[in-house]
């Protein structure tokens, strides 16, 4: 309810704006991909989960870093895999688009937490939809074909298709 409320507001706001009735900006300061995840905290400090819990889980390589081989494309990657496999969350986070492009076909983007902003393109079957919650591990989209489009934003930076190896595996800081 509360973020029903916070959107009809927003869209009041913007309104006001667009016909100069309030002379500030103050849509922009809602509007960016870092005000998500502020946003998402503090509405998810309302209910009581506790974040900062330890939890054991039990290590198995995920899919993502099981790939053939890496080939720089646009600002990101291509990566091959020797199967369709399932593309998973890297950690908690939020998506921001699902949508098909003209480079990279079906595309979904994720903002996770720590501010990395991961687009994967060439997916298959979407299975979250745009502005979902989603927590390590979750699946986020299934791949049909072997291949998909890899982008890694950090610190509004691209990383670089050579840094990628060490992102897919976990290691990357």
């Amino acid at each position: 309810m509360l973020a029903i409320l916070f959107v009809v507001g927003v869209g009041i706001v913007s309104k006001m704006e667009e016909s100069q009735v309030i002379p500030r900006s103050f849509t922009q300061y809602v509007t960016s991909g870092q005000d998500f995840i502020v946003m998402k905290k503090w509405v998810a400090s309302f209910f009581d989960q506790p974040q900062d819990e330890w939890v054991t889980v039990n290590y198995e390589e995920r899919a993502l870093g099981l790939y053939e081989s890496i080939q720089p494309f646009a600002e990101g990657a291509i990566v091959s895999y020797s199967q369709p496999i399932a593309v998973e969350a890297e950690s908690s986070g939020l998506v921001i688009f699902t949508g098909i492009t003209r480079k990279t076909g079906k595309t979904m983007t994720v903002l996770y937490d720590d501010g990395d902003e991961v687009t994967y393109g060439f997916v298959g079957s979407f299975s979250k939809l745009p502005y979902t919650s989603v927590k390590r591990g979750d699946t986020l989209a299934l791949l049909d074909e072997e291949t998909m489009f890899l982008m890694v934003k950090r610190d509004g930076e691209h990383l670089d298709a050579s840094v990628l190896p060490a992102y897919l595996s976990g290691t990357a800081e």
